[in-house]
C-alpha cells in the first residue's frame, strides 16, 4: 500500500495507527527516515510500550547495523549504546536461528551490487566508513542499505508469518543513498511482497499522481485543504486493488494525535426516550443551549441577543430537528417561555409524545407556543393559530408575551426564516423587526434559522451577536463559528436514554 500526502497531512499518524491495529496480528517493522525515536514516542506513548516488549521493533530503531571490526578484540570494545546492543543480539539470534524458510534477496543483491560498481548510488564521505565512539572504533557491518537489509532478516526470521513493513518515507530513503524510489519500491516489491510473504506500506512525500501509483495494491491520499480560513482534512482511497470501495472520501482529524475519520452524519430521535436533564447555563449573561459542547465552544446564548443558525441547504432534517428540540427541552425543563415558528412543518402528535416524555407535561402548556399559520385548530395547547397575512400583526409583543404568561423568563423565539418568507414574502425581517428589538430589550433570546439563500439572511448575519454554521462536507455534518470565529467541528451524535447527545469533534 502506498499512503502519500503533503507535509503534515498525518501520513506518520496513519502508519502507526496500523502498525497498532495489526500489532497482534502480524510483526512489523517501522522504520523512519525522517523522525527521531524520541519524537515518535512523546506523540505516540503507546509506541513505547510496543517496543519495550518488542525486541523486533527495539531492535530496528537503530537503522544501521554496525558492529566491531574483525581485529578488535571482544573486550577491546563494547558498545554502549541500548540500541546498538539490541540490534547485536537480535543479529546473532537470527544468525543461530535454524529457520528453513528464506526470503528472495535477488534485486537486493542486484541493487547493491551496482552500488558497488558506481551505477548507482552518491557515496557521501564518511557514509560506509569508520566512526569513533568513546575512543572506540566501529565499522560497518558491510551491507550498503543497513534499513533494508534489518527487514529483510525481520521478514526471514517471521516466516511462514507474514511481517508487515512500513517505510516512512521512500523519499527519505531516496535521498540518503541517491537511488530513485521507484528503484527502491521494485526491489521491495519483487523481493518480499511477491516471493516472500511480506506487507509494505510506503510513505511518500507528495500527493500528486506518481508512476509509483500504479506499483501498490492500494493508494490513499491525504489532503489538508483550506476552506474559507478553516482547514479540511480528507483521506481518498484512489485505489485498492480486489476490494470494493464503497465510500472512497473520508473527513478526518488528528485531534490528540490520532486519525479519526467522521462518517456521514445519521441520527434517528428514539421511540422512548426519559425526561431531559437541564443543563447549567454558562454564566449570568448567559444561557445554555441544552448542548453542553455548544455551549463549551460559543459560551452559550446570550441574554438580549439575536444569535443566528446557519443551515445548509443538504443538512440532513433529522439533525435539524434534534438541535430544535433539544434547545427548546431545555427551556421547558427550566420553566422558561418558548415562541417557536419552525423552519420545516411538524408531525404535532409525534412532537406532543416527545415533548411530554422530555419535560413535565404542564410545562408544555404553559411554556411552549408553536405559531401555526394553516388556520387550523390542531387541537393541543402548544399550538396557537395566527393568521399568516401580516407579520407586523402576527409578531406583536404583547399578544405573544401574553401567552406566556406562565412562563419564567428570558423567553427565547425561534424563527425559521426561510418558513417565513414562504408565508409573509422576502420582507419579513423587516416586518419582525420591532417584535426582535423589544425581545433584546427585555433581555430575551431570538434565535434565527436561516439559510445562506434566504432573503432575510444577510440582514440577520449583520445584526447576530453569535452566528454560527452547520454545512455538509462529504456527507458529514460540520459547524463552526463565524462570530465568534471557531474552526470546524465534526458533528456527532452519542446515543443516550434522553435525546442524542450531541458532540464536537475537533478537526485539527
Amino acid at each position: 500500500m502506498i499512503v502519500k500526502g503533503e507535509a503534515g497531512t498525518g501520513k506518520t499518524t496513519l502508519a502507526l495507527q496500523i502498525v497498532e491495529e495489526l500489532m497482534e496480528e502480524q510483526p512489523n517493522y517501522y522504520l523512519s527516515s525522517r523522525v527521531s525515536d524520541e519524537a515518535l514516542y512523546r506523540q505516540f506513548p503507546w509506541l513505547k510500550e510496543k517496543s519495550r516488549r518488542d525486541s523486533i521493533l527495539r531492535a530496528s530503531k537503530a537503522f544501521l547495523k554496525k558492529t566491531r571490526p574483525p581485529h578488535v578484540k571482544e573486550s577491546e570494545s563494547v558498545p554502549k549504546d541500548a540500541t546498538l546492543r539490541a540490534a547485536m543480539e537480535l543479529l546473532k539470534v537470527l544468525a543461530k536461528s535454524e529457520t528453513v524458510a528464506t526470503v528472495v534477496r535477488s534485486e537486493l543483491q542486484k541493487l547493491e551490487g551496482q552500488i558497488e560498481s558506481g551505477e548507482l548510488g552518491e557515496e557521501e564521505s564518511g557514509q560506509y566508513g569508520a566512526e569513533f565512539v568513546d575512543g572506540s572504533i566501529i565499522l560497518d557491518l558491510g551491507v550498503l542499505l543497513p534499513e533494508l537489509e534489518l527487514a529483510y532478516d525481520l521478514a526471514e526470521s517471521n516466516l511462514p508469518k507474514k511481517t508487515l513493513v512500513i517505510i516512512d518515507s521512500i523519499d527519505g530513503l531516496s535521498e540518503k543513498y541517491g537511488i530513485l524510489s521507484n528503484r527502491i519500491i521494485n526491489t521491495l516489491q519483487k523481493d518480499l511482497v511477491d516471493h516472500s510473504s511480506t506487507n509494505i506500506i510506503y510513505v511518500l512525500e507528495s500527493g500528486g499522481k506518481t508512476n509509483l501509483d500504479y506499483l501498490g495494491d492500494g493508494v490513499v491520499v491525504l489532503k489538508s485543504e483550506e476552506r474559507r480560513g478553516r482547514r479540511v482534512r480528507h483521506l481518498v482511497i484512489e485505489k485498492l486493488r480486489g476490494s470494493r470501495i464503497e465510500k472512497w472520501r473520508y473527513l478526518f482529524t488528528l485531534a490528540d494525535g490520532r486519525m479519526k475519520t467522521f462518517e456521514h452524519t445519521q441520527v434517528t430521535i428514539p421511540e422512548v426516550m426519559k425526561k431531559h436533564t437541564p443543563v447549567d447555563d454558562p454564566g449570568d449573561s448567559m444561557v445554555s443551549t441544552g448542548i453542553e459542547d455548544f455551549d463549551r465552544i460559543i459560551g452559550g446564548l446570550p441574554k438580549g441577543g439575536l444569535v443566528l443558525f446557519e443551515f445548509g441547504a443538504d443538512i440532513p432534517q433529522e439533525v435539524i430537528e434534534c438541535i430544535e428540540l433539544t434547545v427548546v427541552a431545555d427551556f421547558l425543563s427550566k420553566k422558561r417561555g418558548v415562541m417557536w415558528y419552525p423552519l420545516h412543518s411538524l408531525n404535532y402528535p409525534t412532537l406532543d409524545r416527545q415533548v411530554n416524555m422530555l419535560v413535565a407535561k404542564e410545562r408544555i402548556s404553559k411554556c411552549l407556543r408553536i405559531l401555526d399559520t394553516s388556520g387550523i385548530d390542531a387541537g393541543y395547547p402548544f399550538v396557537s393559530v395566527i393568521e399568516g397575512n401580516d407579520a407586523s400583526n402576527d409578531f406583536r409583543w404583547d399578544s405573544l408575551s401574553y401567552m406566556l404568561s406562565g412562563a419564567s423568563t428570558p423567553f427565547i423565539s425561534i424563527f425559521g426564516y426561510d418558513a417565513m418568507e414562504a408565508q409573509y414574502g422576502n420582507d419579513v425581517f423587516k416586518h419582525t423587526h420591532a417584535f426582535i428589538d423589544i425581545m433584546k430589550r427585555e433581555g430575551n433570546i431570538v434565535l434565527a434559522e436561516a439559510t445562506e439563500i434566504s432573503a432575510s439572511f444577510p440582514a440577520l448575519a449583520h445584526q447576530s451577536h453569535l452566528h454560527v454554521q452547520l454545512e455538509s462536507i462529504d456527507g458529514t455534518v460540520m459547524f463552526c463559528g463565524i462570530k465568534p470565529y471557531t474552526p470546524y467541528f465534526g458533528v456527532e451524535f452519542e446515543i443516550t436514554e434522553g435525546l442524542p447527545k450531541v458532540k464536537l469533534v475537533p478537526m485539527i
